[in-house]
């Protein structure tokens, strides 16, 4: 099996891990930090971890996930001058799973909006991302409110079907 350039797997997941870490160390720049350096421990283990690319996504949320609570435990640490880092609880673990389903869910929701025709796929985000009412989306964009309620309806059959449960 031929190996997937590291610059593939860089594109295709740093700014969903960027967004997934910043949900548990909450500073961009850390988060940033953290995707980095197990992009560099992906890449000194490379030899040791499966070519296929579940395994690889596997290892980079594993690694983003322990990187980031490292970060947030260290955190505590300096705050409270303790010289033992505290260990995650099971509520933390189950807020790391819930952050990784969401963080999949938006960037696939996200995949699907960018195939939406133009039209549909401004009033659809600018309704369901950005939460503006039916009137304001009318408003700023020089529609009727036909017109807005006709193509947030398409969009939602088009993200009915697409983002069909696997």
């Amino acid at each position: 099996m031929q190996r997937v350039p590291l610059e593939a797997i860089f594109n295709e997941y740093y700014d969903r891990l960027v967004y997934f870490s910043f949900k548990i160390v909450n500073d961009k720049q850390d988060a940033e930090d953290a995707v980095q350096e197990a992009f560099v421990k992906y890449w000194n283990n490379k030899e040791r971890i499966s070519g296929e690319q579940g395994m690889i996504k596997s290892y980079l949320y594993t690694s983003v996930r322990n990187i980031s609570l490292n970060i947030v435990r260290h955190r505590r640490v300096v705050k409270d001058f303790e010289q033992q880092p505290v260990s995650p609880t099971e509520k933390e673990e189950e807020g790391v799973i819930n952050k990784i389903i969401q963080t999949e869910v938006l960037t696939k929701i996200c995949a699907v909006m960018a195939s939406m025709p133009d039209g549909c796929r401004k009033i659809s985000w600018m309704g369901y991302i950005d939460g503006m009412k039916n009137r304001e989306i009318a408003d700023e964009l020089g529609v009727s409110m036909n017109t807005v309620k006709t193509q947030k309806q398409r969009g939602a059959k088009i993200l009915r079907t697409k983002l069909i449960p696997e």
